[in-house]
């Protein structure tokens, strides 16, 4: 007897887990150490540096005639020129009426005098026909076309007398005007001059400059010399000279000279000459240098040496965070329900597969294509199986 069953499929699943889980806690911090390491290397850096310094302007000598006491002779007289002043103006004046600075400086009104300028004659319209470049009666016309007072000093004036024929002042240099830094080295001189101009006769006129070294006997330098030819105006004219010191002390020598013999026998030539000297200083440096100071640079080499050495960096990794006490039944529950379900969906899949592929069971009615089973003796068989064919 044969019979056809279809098998049924029934399953009792039962899936127990049990998972575990230990929170391990520690109080230990895990680190994570970086360590670089450079080897000790000196690098040595050179420069220069050039530092520019000007020079400092130190007076060695000054002479401004406020007093007596720059020159050692008593040929020279020390006056403000006002004395000379007159009231006769048909002529130019034959000696400096003020001294050299009333006439640079600024005057009463802070502004200098304007000059050349002429001097009105009999309080009138009419002026003299011949250029004044001094103070008047201590004041002087301005730029604004104001008189105004100037400022008032003193000079030092040399008179030769028809029967004489040259006269010498001196002063002595000494050591504690001058440095010995000095010594060897440039100087400036400088000064203002005046020479009479007497209706433009040259009477040999000469004004010369010396200097003598004080341990060395008669080695006068002569380092300037001047006459009436450089006397272009009847004013103050300004003369610098460079010259060269030989010792730490020396004396400064001015000789003035009048070179036209006795003029005692000509009555047109029996004058009296004057030269006239102010504001006389002595500097430590080339006189082209008081316009533009001299600089002086300083070349310093110097060298700067860095160091490398090892370095050790360690960076502490922070603790992982402590895992919860309830993170074990978590993890539990989710494993112990979604194993099976996951299991029951997978079966179910697989049988509807084979389902499909099979063909299906009908046991209510029957198909007109479905063909009956039949027993050997020509009986239905009583369990009503019924396999459709398609």
């Amino acid at each position: 007897m044969f019979r056809l069953m279809t098998p049924t499929a029934t399953g009792n699943t039962q899936s127990s887990a049990s998972i575990q889980t230990n929170a391990q806690t520690s109080s230990s911090k895990p680190t994570i150490e970086i360590t670089t390491i450079s080897d000790e290397t000196s690098t040595t850096t050179s420069t220069t540096t050039t530092i520019t310094t000007t020079e400092p302007l130190i007076p060695i000598f000054t002479c401004d005639f406020s007093d007596n006491s720059c020159f050692q002779d008593n040929q020279l007289i020390v006056t403000s020129g006002t004395e000379f002043t007159s009231s006769d103006l048909s002529q130019p004046p034959r000696v400096p009426l003020s001294d050299a600075a009333s006439v640079n400086e600024p005057t009463g009104n802070n502004q200098k005098c304007k000059l050349p300028y002429q001097l009105s004659i009999d309080n009138n319209t009419n002026t003299s026909n011949w250029d004044m470049w001094f103070c008047y009666n201590n004041t002087c016309p301005t730029n604004d076309e104001d008189v105004s007072n100037c400022t008032s000093g003193n000079y030092g004036l040399i008179s030769i007398e028809p029967w004489e024929t040259n006269k010498t002042i001196s002063s002595v240099i000494s050591e504690n005007m001058i440095t010995r830094d000095f010594v060897g080295g440039e100087q400036c001189l400088l000064y203002y001059y005046y020479i009479t101009l007497d209706d433009d006769n040259d009477f040999g006129q000469q004004l010369s400059v010396s200097i003598r070294s004080d341990n060395i006997s008669d080695s006068e330098i002569e380092i300037d010399r001047l006459s009436i030819v450089d006397m272009k105006e009847n004013r103050w004219n300004q003369r610098n000279v460079t010259f060269n010191s030989t010792s730490t002390s020396y004396t400064l020598i001015f000789s003035f000279e009048v070179r036209d013999g006795n003029r005692t026998e000509n009555e047109a030539n029996n004058k009296t000459i004057y030269f006239a000297l102010d504001d006389i200083d002595i500097y430590n440096r080339n006189c082209d240098d008081l316009i533009e100071p001299s600089i002086t640079s300083t070349i310093i080499p110097t060298s700067e040496t860095s160091t490398i050495t090892p370095i050790l960096t360690t960076i502490g990794a922070t603790n992982p965070p402590t895992t919860p006490d309830n993170l074990g039944l978590v993890l539990g529950l989710s494993l112990g329900i979604g194993i099976p379900a996951v299991l029951i969906v997978t079966i179910v899949l697989i049988l509807f597969m084979k389902k499909r592929k099979r063909g299906h069971l009908n046991i209510d009615g029957e198909d007109k294509n479905s063909i009956r089973l039949k027993r050997k003796d020509g009986r239905a068989d009583s369990d009503n199986l019924t396999r459709y064919i398609y």
